[in-house]
């Protein structure tokens, strides 16, 4: 665990990564997530769930670039029209590669990569976002991103699977019996156990760092608070995670958790903040 710088650096050494599950493409609270975003001034920001973004040529998503002043990159999900944006602001952040789909087809939605210039670094980007409904899929999926832990690269995206060390539901009665396998360990005899996050302890193990647990704070929940939903249990989702030689770059971590956000869509936003002019990280990947 590092701790915090106790001075802030000069804010064009900053750079603040974001991820955010719109629900169902936003429907009627689109431009309340708007301002919302807007206000957060992200370099970087991936968007889940852009469902019918890809209508009347794509006016949805380049109305939601034109308002945030950043540049698009679209990645067609395979599943349910819950497709994938990543947003980057350009100049401070330049895209020269761009891969929509990294595994030919073999997500449940898509997994995309960008290589991102930034701050005199070459950062791949790892837009994902795995598996609603089985953990084993999920587990396969996260295979995928594994290799890239060595590598200047970040994950970020809804993986659907609960951190290291989050707390289980105090009684997971509050989710309905049908939906436990989404969530739970299926034990040798068929029943289950705790959450699984067998996809989250494989990033884990090949060296992806969690930004909150690396700064030594308690995760703050990114969904369960929304309405009357059927999986009303505080948990988390929704990441950005950086491999080891981006460790020293993690600055601070927020989940803007407020009445206005709770009340867009099913998930919050998520935001990783990294200090990218630290420098033992100038000149090791240009």
């Amino acid at each position: 665990m590092s701790s915090v710088l106790r001075s802030m650096p000069p804010e064009d050494a900053l750079r603040r990564v974001g991820s955010y599950n719109v629900m169902d493409g936003s429907g009627d609270r689109w431009a309340g997530q708007i301002d919302l975003l807007e206000s957060l001034d992200l370099d970087i920001l991936g968007i889940q769930e852009a469902k019918h973004w890809e209508r009347q040529d794509r006016a949805r998503l380049h109305a939601t670039a034109e308002r945030l002043g950043m540049q698009p990159l679209f990645a067609p999900s395979q599943s349910h029209g819950c497709h994938l944006v990543l947003f980057y602001r350009w100049p401070r952040v330049r895209c020269t590669q761009f891969t929509p789909d990294i595994s030919n087809g073999r997500f449940h939605h898509t997994a995309s990569r960008a290589v991102m210039k930034v701050a005199g670094l070459t950062i791949k980007v790892l837009h994902a976002h795995l598996h609603p409904f089985s953990p084993a899929l999920r587990l396969t999926e996260a295979g995928w991103l594994t290799e890239y832990a060595d590598e200047f690269s970040m994950i970020v995206g809804d993986l659907n699977v609960s951190g290291l060390g989050d707390e289980d539901p105090a009684d997971w009665n509050r989710v309905p019996s049908h939906l436990h396998s989404r969530h739970r360990k299926v034990l040798p005899d068929g029943s289950y156990g705790g959450a699984d996050r067998d996809a989250m302890r494989a990033l884990r193990s090949a060296g992806f760092a969690d930004p909150p647990l690396h700064l030594g704070r308690v995760p703050p929940r990114t969904t369960g608070h929304w309405g009357g939903g059927t999986e009303r249990w505080d948990r988390r989702s929704d990441y950005v995670l950086a491999p080891p030689p981006l460790i020293p770059a993690i600055y601070d971590h927020r989940v803007v958790d407020t009445p206005t956000a709770r009340g867009l869509s099913d998930h919050l936003p998520t935001i990783t903040v990294f200090h990218l002019l630290v420098p033992s990280l100038q000149g090791a990947a240009r």
